[in-house]
């Protein structure tokens, strides 16, 4: 059941009628919420149902173990064996045919055949997501960051229908802290209104229109000019973007609607002028967890600036490989850990030779000048970022890494462009400039309307979102594709 549709809608409609009655009754808004939680999650299939609460049970069972025992080694124990089973469980389900297909190649590059079963194993929708937020919890409270909840509170937790199947990754603390709030997140009609504009707007419209330019490019580049593969991976950046962020202002509305506080994920990712302030704007849940659950856990920057390099590389693989059981995603993930290797050596080696100030006002002043680079310099910084992402994307949205290749060895074959082009239009330019403006203004156009929107009466402001509405659906498409994270 996809967000933007009618089914939704009605099933929504119903949960947050309900809801209004009962939400300042916590245990009942609890047991209610695991309720439509389940329903929402039987829609796309009841088989999977049994798997999320084989977790749940078995995953709280070690949380209960690790707080009720007063030996380290034992609360260390029992993490270790957490982890494991979530990552096996993990494991299994995404990587056992990509790991038995590569075992088979290699042993059969060594002369030594051999034949593995080839399982057709239905992957739960969402497990990616939840199994992060499940280890994060077992991490935390592995370090006393969190007392061990109630079955009850740890169930809604985990299954919490708005964030369940493609994040964004919530903190337990903050989750429990409102779920157990007889006060719940007090939200403006007109910011929610702005999220749902915003997120129908993205994904209904943008993102439906762009996926038509992102599907047989990527599968066979060899077929379209150089110039096509070139609108084709700026439309899947523009894609991936919308289509993502629209899914999380989505989630956004409806959880501030039951009554939590929305979860930034995005923020405006592609004005960022290096990787890492990439990362700090792109999905930004799952950066914080990757930085605080794993690259700060394999020693961060503590131990040397070679340890450094190689724990960033080594937490982007993770990242690429988290996305997708292939080699083009742990090259995708491999190079974005080559970047950011390549920034933090170059801001280490800028720090040696930077001059040496005697006084803190020259220290702030110095620092001040630094941080204000030229305006070319500026602009430099951002098309080399988002050069370096968008080689990135072809990776990240091929089959495989063969294909990948093949894309950019057509891309650069600017003899190819004597061929017609397949996906020249003017409505693809339109889109690029609106995606443009959401990156560079977004934040601004935002604003401007919650002020419109808060300052009007209500018979305006049903009046501006029922005219923005029909406008969306009605430049949106009769079916509408699934969302891409879905597939993580």
């Amino acid at each position: 059941m996809l967000f933007p549709t009618y089914e939704f809608l009605v099933f929504f409609t119903i949960v947050f009628t309900v809801g209004c009655f009962i939400k300042k009754k916590v245990t009942t808004y609890k047991y209610y919420l695991i309720g439509v939680s389940l329903i929402f999650y039987s829609f796309w299939g009841l088989h999977f149902l049994e798997s999320l609460f084989i977790d749940i049970i078995v995953n709280y069972l070690i949380i209960e173990s690790i707080d009720r025992t007063s030996s380290k080694n034992h609360k260390k124990q029992f993490l270790f064996i957490g982890i494991t089973l979530n990552l096996l469980y993990l494991g299994f389900f995404k990587y056992y045919n990509f790991f038995t297909d590569s075992l088979y190649v290699a042993l059969n590059n060594f002369h030594l055949p051999v034949n593995f079963q080839t399982l057709q194993i239905l992957t739960p929708i969402g497990i990616s997501f939840y199994t992060f937020r499940i280890i994060s919890h077992l991490i935390d409270s592995y370090k006393n960051k969190l007392k061990c909840p109630s079955l009850l509170d740890y169930t809604v937790y985990v299954s919490y229908f708005p964030q369940v199947i493609s994040g964004p990754i919530s903190r337990a603390d903050k989750f429990y802290f409102q779920l157990n709030s007889q006060e719940k997140y007090n939200y403006q009609i007109e910011s929610v209104v702005i999220l749902i504009i915003c997120g129908l707007f993205k994904k209904y419209t943008l993102s439906s229109f762009l996926f038509n330019f992102t599907q047989l490019p990527f599968q066979v580049p060899t077929k379209y000019s150089s110039f096509d593969l070139i609108l084709a991976t700026l439309s899947y950046s523009c894609l991936i973007y919308v289509d993502f962020s629209g899914y999380t202002d989505l989630a956004n509305a409806i959880s501030a609607l039951l009554g939590f506080q929305p979860v930034q994920n995005f923020n405006m990712p592609y004005r960022a002028q290096s990787l890492q302030e990439f990362w700090r704007r792109w999905h930004i849940s799952l950066s914080e967890w990757l930085r605080d659950y794993l690259y700060i856990s394999l020693g961060g920057g503590r131990k040397g600036n070679f340890q450094k390099y190689l724990n960033l590389l080594l937490t982007m693989i993770v990242a690429g490989f988290w996305h997708g059981a292939g080699l083009n995603f742990i090259i995708w993930g491999g190079l974005h850990g080559m970047g950011l290797i390549f920034k933090h050596l170059l801001d280490d080696i800028i720090q040696v030779f930077q001059p040496q100030t005697d006084s803190l006002e020259e220290s702030k002043n110095h620092l001040t000048s630094a941080t204000k680079p030229l305006f070319i310099f500026s602009v430099f910084n951002w098309f080399c970022t988002f050069l370096f992402v968008n080689v990135c994307w072809v990776f990240f949205n091929t089959r495989n890494w063969e294909t990948a290749i093949d894309f950019l060895r057509q891309l650069c074959n600017f003899s190819s462009n004597s061929q017609l082009s397949q996906l020249n239009c003017w409505q693809i330019y339109i889109v690029f400039v609106i995606v443009l403006i959401m990156n560079f203004a977004g934040d601004k156009v935002s604003q401007f309307w919650t002020k419109f929107l808060a300052n009007k009466n209500i018979l305006l402001q049903s009046i501006f979102a029922t005219a923005t509405l029909y406008v969306v659906f009605r430049l949106g498409p009769n079916t509408v594709p699934p969302f891409i994270y879905f597939n993580f």
